[in-house]
This record gives C-alpha cells, structure tokens and sequence, in this order.
C-alpha cells in the first residue's frame, strides 16, 4: 500500500485463492481517499507491490512473466502496463530514482555455467536442503521506459533477502542498501547498512554508514533533504534486543536514540515530506517526533495489521494503514491529524462481518519474576456463560510477536467449533517492552512455560471453563512451546504441535537463519551452550509426555527442519504413546499455496473436535 505524492489517493494490494488452481491472484485497486470510489488498475493476477512515481504521474508494480517476477510501470490514471525489466532471474525488489527517470533493483545474479554433472557446491551459510551454492543478490539500474539494465556492483558480498532497504538518496547519486559480507540466509543476523555510488560502475565498493558499525542495524530511510537517515537497530546493539530508531547523519557520526523513552518495539518509519526533520512511524502505536519531542497516538477501533504491513502519510499528517478490527479482516484506514479513531476507507470484507463470531477480548496478569503479561480469550459464537466450554491453546510463534485484538482467521474458526481459544502473550512477546521482549534470551522454554501457565491458572478459575478438556497447539515457537508443556505439566487432553522445534541442536545447525543464535548469545560454542540446548529441548522430556499428540509440518521446511518432527513421533512411538503425524510434501515453514493452507487449518481443528468433546 502507498499514498500518492499528493495524498489524494492510495493504492493497495488485493489478494484471494483461487483453490482449483491453488494459486493466490492478485490485483492492484486504486482507492480515492476523500470518495473511497474504487477503482481496479492491473489485469495480471500476480501484481504486488505498488509504488507512485515520485510525481504521481506513474505507477510501478511487480508481476510474474513466464514464472519470474519483473518490474511494470502504468500511467497513474490506468491504462496498458508496459514491461521495464527483463531480468533472467526475475527481481526481488525496486526503487524509483528521485526524479523518476529510472529504477535501482535488486536480483539474483545468474549461476555460473558448468558442465552437465559438474553441480558440487561449496557450503557457506545456507540451510541443510541447499541444492546448490547460495547466489549474490546484487543492485542493477535501468530506465523507466526499460531497455538494457546495468550493473551498480558486483562481489562476494549480497544483499539479504529479508529485511533489505533500497533507497535513492535525493539528489539521485547514491543508494542506501543492506549488505551482508556472502550470500546465503544464515548470514541475515550479519547484515549492515551500506551506500554505493551510483556512478562509480559495477567494480564499486560499498561503504558503510559510520557510526553504526557492530549495532546489526537493519532498514534504513533517508530524510526528504538528504541531511539525516532514520534507522531501526537493535537497543544496544544486541541481537536479544528489541529495535529502536535511531537517527544518524547521512554521511555517518553518532547514532541518536529517537525512541527510547517509548519501550516498544519498532520496525518502521516514515519521514513527513516537510523536509522539517519530523517522522511518523510505527510498532504498535502511531506517533510523530521532532528533535526533544513525541507524541503517541493508539488508534481505538482498528488496530494495525503487523510488522509486514503498509503504513503511509499523506502531505496534511494523515496515516493510512492496513489493519483490522476484532470482527472484521483487514482493511484500509484513515488516521487523521488529532483524532484517536480510525475511520475505514473500505468495505471489502462486510460479508464476514455480517457472520455471528467470536468475541474476543484481552485480559491481563503478571509473571512470577514481575513482567507484564496479557492473552487473547475469542468466545464461541453465541457464548452463554452458564454452560461449560472445552479451552484450547494457539500459542504464537517468534517468539518476537504477539497475538492482539485484531481478526484472527485460526481462532475464529477455532472458536466456531464450539472452544474458548487462549492466545497467551510470554516473554519474547513484542507488545510489552525491552524486558519482556529479552527475557526470553537463555530462557527459551521454562520462563515462556510458567508465564502461559500463569494466564491459564487465571481463566481455569472462570466458572464457564471445562478444565477437564483442555487442548494446547501452536505452529513454529508455539509448536515448540506446546511440546514443552506437554513434557512438564499435566492436565492436557490432547496436544498439536506444527512445525516444532524438538531439538535446540540440531535445529541451529540446520535451519535457514540460525536463529537462535539470538536466544542463546552472540556466538554458540561447543560444549559450552550445548548444556544449556539439551536442557531448552522438549526432546529432552519425552518420558515426561503422556498427551496424546498430532505433529504436522512441510517436509522441506528449513526454519524447523522436518527431522525434529521425527524425532519426537519416532520416540513417542517406541513408548507406546498416542502420536500422530501428518506432513505436506512442499518447501517453505508454512504451506505458501491456499489449498495446504487451508488443510493444515482444517487438520488442526478437526483433531480437537474429536479429542475434546
């Protein structure tokens, strides 16, 4: 989602499945902010990723063509969308040059040619189910009007596919970029934040920002006069942290800290095109800063969508966001300058709203060492508080996130089949600070464990709750935390756990990001923390688990390598336990397409249906 430069219109990304050929279709639609008239752009049904031309004379998107993603520009009042790029190996990201002459992007380089059989690799920061050596993502520039691309630099290094900035630096001769020092996803904690010059040629060097040298900064955006770049990087540099913005002179110097009298965790920023040094951005909460002074808005009604979703500003101070609200899906909102209520801009989802649904409703307690804690309770449809209802857990993943009081699609469902759905927020949950937010560095399962035991003890006390029929489930860290508490408290009638991390080991050395990198130090070594990862492993506790246990995950999952499943299912077995497992036979840590998706959903709600009732 973008506003236009003149802040008359936006335009959004509409996405639904299209379940008989499994595929998501998209579109882009225009939304007139002042009339909320609608009106469809594109005819691709692959189009994402919409960005104005500076002048707002043009559009840009990315669309597939014979299977890879290039780069399209449309005139702003619609029309035929004419192809600009036509890279070999498609394009993972854009930006158009301040004066909208041209694009910088970003793309896989082409892989080296060899021989027919000649396909060894060398392995260097990639995941166990890597085929083939990782290649270089790397900055090309081309016109608007298309023609040859070429080159900005080349080397070793890479831009990460995750997390990346591309920005152009005002007057058009530089480029921002993030940088890691080899290609591959386990270098993605190694990233910092680099500025080519343009018209240095593709033997350039890039230099980093100096001053933020060992903060692991991440996204980066330039101030409308060039002057100053806003950042988020980790509060003090450290990986266990939550992020903060801070601002740095373009040409490098000592970081400010912008937000540290504001303890939340941030991802986004958006300069005011005053050129004035102000910025509105967001985490959970919405708000503006100049130099000495802030001020927070939390929008009542809508809440925002996510760390992944658009935010905007117009030119009068107005935010539009894409969030949602308890009982509806997510939607396009207006914030307007000194109002605390969204007003909604579109109606897409009225039909779901219209369904009677499951009310749902935040409630909050404390851990036993003194952090803040809150969960989700969704209510069946039509609840009535004298009759008794079976609970069931849906523990998030992250752990850095949060369940909030937007539109859950799982819960609701969930809900629907007659359960209280708890949504427990424990430590490493993004919603509540730095110290809730880190307590989870070396402490990956016990302090989570007592923090959502501690909010069930709460709800077990409510006369509508059947506390003989109690379920806990959860995918990737929630999955991880569901067969931690199956293996060290009682009282569970039945357990899923999707995608699970079983073995703390194994997983760090096999996974795509090496993630927990961040939950146990800044390096692991050997036999040191290998103590400590046995003791956070639920695999550790299998005699202890006596639930009876549905396990699902992708077979080519490399975030949670689908051994870990076998692991447990394997040792449940020769126990004599009441295991099941069921995979799907695709990549990726959750099915990407809508029939999986949509299955995997189904799997887990029907295992509860017939294990609670």
């Amino acid at each position: 989602m973008q506003v236009s430069p003149l802040g008359d219109r936006a335009v959004i990304v509409l996405a639904w499945p299209n379940y008989d050929a499994n595929a998501w279709e998209s579109e882009i639609v225009q939304v007139d902010l002042k009339t909320r008239a609608r009106v469809t752009l594109t005819q691709r049904k692959t189009a994402s990723t919409p960005r104005w031309s500076p002048t707002g004379d043009r559009l840009a998107f990315m669309a597939a063509v014979d299977g890879r993603t290039q780069l399209f520009v449309l005139p702003a009042s619609g029309g035929e969308a004419r192809q600009v790029t036509r890279s070999p190996t498609g394009i993972v990201g854009y930006a158009w040059k301040p004066d909208g002459s041209a694009f910088a992007y970003r793309a896989f380089e082409e892989p080296a040619k060899r021989e027919k059989f000649d396909d060894a690799f060398e392995v260097n920061a990639n995941d166990y189910l890597t085929l083939a050596a990782p290649r270089q993502v790397h900055l090309w520039v081309v016109g608007a009007e298309g023609g040859e691309a070429r080159p900005l630099a080349r080397g070793s290094w890479s831009i990460p596919t995750l997390f990346a900035t591309t920005a152009w630096s005002p007057d058009g001769t530089s480029i921002l970029f993030t940088k890691q020092n080899v290609a591959g996803t386990r270098e993605w904690e190694n990233r910092e934040l680099a500025r080519l010059e343009v018209a240095a040629g593709p033997t350039a060097l890039p230099t980093p920002i100096a001053g933020i040298e060992g903060r692991r900064c991440g996204a980066g955006w330039i101030s409308p006069d060039g002057r100053h770049l806003a950042l988020t990087c980790p509060v003090d540099g450290h990986v266990k942290n939550q992020t903060e913005l801070v601002l740095v002179p373009s040409a490098g110097g000592t970081p400010r800290r912008l937000t540290s009298s504001i303890d939340r965790n941030f991802s986004y920023a958006i300069w005011r095109p005053d050129s004035k040094g102000r910025g509105g951005w967001r985490s959970r909460w919405y708000g503006e800063r100049a130099v000495g002074d802030s001020v927070e808005v939390r929008p009542s009604g809508a809440t925002w969508g996510g760390s992944g979703s658009p935010t905007s500003l117009t030119p009068d101070g107005t935010i539009i966001f894409i969030g949602s609200e308890a009982n509806r899906p997510s939607e396009l909102y207006a914030l307007r300058p000194g109002s605390s209520t969204p007003e909604r801009l579109t109606n897409f989802h009225d039909a779901i709203a219209a369904l009677t649904l499951g009310k749902a409703e935040a409630f909050r307690w404390t851990s036993d060492d003194g952090l803040p804690l809150d969960g989700i309770l969704t209510l069946p449809p039509n609840f009535d508080a004298a009759r008794k209802y079976p609970l069931l857990l849906n523990i998030h993943g992250g752990p850095w996130g949060s369940s909030r009081e937007t539109f859950s699609t799982r819960s609701q469902l969930l809900a629907s089949k007659g359960f209280l759905v708890f949504e427990p927020n424990y430590r490493g949950s993004d919603n509540h600070g730095n110290a809730l937010y880190s307590a989870v560095y070396r402490d990956h399962g016990a302090g989570p464990g007592r923090d959502i035991m501690a909010g069930l003890a709460i709800l077990k006390k409510r006369a509508y709750v059947d506390t003989t029929r109690i379920g806990v489930s959860g995918w990737s860290y929630g999955g991880y935390m569901t067969t931690w508490l199956i293996g060290h408290y009682d009282g569970w009638r039945a357990a899923m756990a999707g995608a699970a991390v079983i073995d703390l080991v194994d997983d760090y050395n096999l996974n795509d990001l090496s993630l927990f990198i961040r939950a146990y130090g800044e390096t692991l070594t050997f036999p040191k923390d290998l103590a400590l990862m046995k003791e956070q492993s639920p695999g550790t506790y299998v005699d202890r688990m006596k639930t009876p246990l549905l396990l699902l995950s992708n077979t080519g999952d490399v975030r949670v390598p689908v051994t870990q499943s076998y692991k447990l299912y394997n040792a449940l077995k020769e126990r004599g336990r009441d295991v099941r497992m069921k995979l799907w036979p695709v990549a990726g840590h959750f099915p990407g397409d809508p029939w999986r998706a949509r299955d995997i959903d189904r799997e887990w709600a029907a295992y509860f249906e017939e294990r609670l009732r």
